[in-house]
């Protein structure tokens, strides 16, 4: 879903701060996919005690907002002590109890299959009243629970962003060349990108994801020149759309290229760790169905079908082309 912005979340490479006391009660949330932050030990004197390294995305509380979506409702939060992040909350927009949930579900699995494209995205929920304070939207747009938190998605911002506009003619032309067409030369400098494109459209048929070509979907972090899978919020739906199924089965058919580390991930894919990717929302609360998971399971199977073919027809040299 495309949503306006100059740049998107901070990832979780850009550190953690040292802040103290800066949560609120009541407005930690849970981040399943991310363990305690580690300890940073203060000088080795006799009286020193160890201070703990806390991650503002996990703890702290915002405090000011500014609505930046268009199909979606995306919130822009200042957080206390000054990390600046996206917020996809739950929501009366369209499929809006839905999309937060695939933020998550993309950068975990993601994760786990050695995919470094999908910004963090980490399941926070805060005091409602605090964001309706905030943001003069909330109450019409918002959609808490009934204990009044609100839940969703918080994405670090990156100020490095750029989106990068695969989808026109040119482009597309471009890497459609360097997939599809056995036969052309994929220029060294250009090597980076054909990789994360190849990775894209088999990660993207995979969770089932059918809003990548709306526009704006994909971005690159101009500090590292990597390319980010963006705006996951149309992947991981219970009952995916057949007909946008088959048209990315049928796109990833054409694909010759693969990437072998990638590849190799997927095979080891089953829906026991699957779950374990995916995990919880909350404890004892799964972010994902059980169907989606099944469904999941199906489409790595898919991709490694599609993957085996071309081998048997061209050679594993001239299929496993990017590490």
């Amino acid at each position: 879903m495309r949503a306006s912005r100059s740049s998107f979340a901070s990832a979780c490479s850009s550190g953690l701060l040292l802040l103290l006391g800066c949560t609120k009660p009541g407005d930690t949330g849970p981040d399943a996919s991310a363990s305690t932050a580690p300890s940073v030990s203060a000088a080795p004197v006799a009286t020193a005690s160890p201070v703990a390294a806390v991650d503002p995305y996990l703890t702290a509380y915002p405090v000011s907002s500014k609505s930046i979506g268009h199909t979606s409702y995306v919130l822009k939060l200042r957080l206390e002590g000054g990390a600046v992040a996206v917020f996809k909350p739950r929501s009366k927009v369209p499929l809006g109890d839905h999309r937060y949930r695939g933020e998550i579900a993309a950068y975990r699995l993601a994760t786990a299959l050695g995919v470094n494209h999908v910004p963090r995205a980490i399941p926070r929920s805060f005091d409602a009243a605090t964001l309706r304070a905030l943001q003069s939207d909330f109450a019409e747009k918002g959609l808490p629970d009934d204990d009044g938190r609100i839940r969703g998605a918080l994405m670090p911002w990156i100020d490095g962003y750029r989106v990068l506009p695969l989808e026109e003619k040119e482009a597309r032309a471009q890497w459609e060349a360097w997939l599809f067409d056995t036969h052309s030369s994929i220029p060294d400098d250009r090597r980076a990108l054909a990789a994360s494109v190849s990775t894209m459209l088999a990660f993207d048929y995979v969770t089932a994801n059918w809003d990548r070509w709306s526009g704006g979907n994909v971005a690159e972090d101009a500090a590292t020149g990597k390319v980010l899978f963006v705006d996951n919020d149309g992947a991981f739906y219970e009952w995916p759309d057949p007909a946008s199924l088959a048209r990315q089965r049928a796109l990833l058919g054409r694909v010759t290229r693969f990437s072998r580390r990638f590849v190799a991930a997927l095979r080891g894919m089953d829906a026991a760790k699957v779950r374990e990717a995916l995990g919880d929302e909350a404890v004892g609360v799964p972010l994902v169905p059980e169907r989606v998971v099944a469904g999941i399971v199906a489409r790595c199977d898919a991709v490694v079908g599609v993957v085996d073919a071309r081998i048997a027809n061209a050679g594993e040299r001239e299929t496993l082309v990017f590490e």
